[in-house]
């Protein structure tokens, strides 16, 4: 009995000191966190624009920059450019909103907008104004 107390103990041991606690959660991906980081910035631009404050909605998407959403998906970076040209048109900018649209243009040459934005007073004359010069 005494020469199995030791291989006990060891074996307790062993048991109770192996044991490793679980690994800490990985964080994100920066792909994905720099999505997050856009779509909380687009979402807080598009509360200011409903909420017809278009200088604000502009500010929150330039002060985010290209930094925010070049790691963006282009649904995202796409939504965020189209919110801002709207903003300017709104805004009577129409000159940002043509830059704005042309700048759509050239990083989505396939972009158009729906029959209904196309209809809109401001905006609609502006990407068509911007669609020409890309001719």
């Amino acid at each position: 009995m005494k020469s199995c107390l030791p291989a006990l103990a060891f074996t307790l041991f062993v048991v109770t000191g192996c044991t490793t606690p679980p690994p800490e959660p990985t964080p994100p991906p920066p792909e994905r966190l720099s999505q997050q980081v856009a779509r909380t910035t687009l979402e807080r631009a598009q509360q200011a624009y409903d909420e017809g404050d278009y200088a604000k909605a502009i500010n929150t998407l330039k002060s985010g920059g290209v930094s925010v959403f070049e790691g963006a998906d282009a649904n995202t970076r796409l939504d965020a450019m189209k919110l801002e040209a709207f903003s300017y048109c709104v805004a009577n900018q129409v000159p940002e909103c043509r830059t704005q649209f042309r700048k759509i243009l050239d990083t989505f040459p396939n972009f158009d907008l729906s029959v209904a934005e196309r209809k809109h007073p401001v905006w609609g004359p502006a990407f068509e104004a911007a669609k020409r010069l890309k001719r």
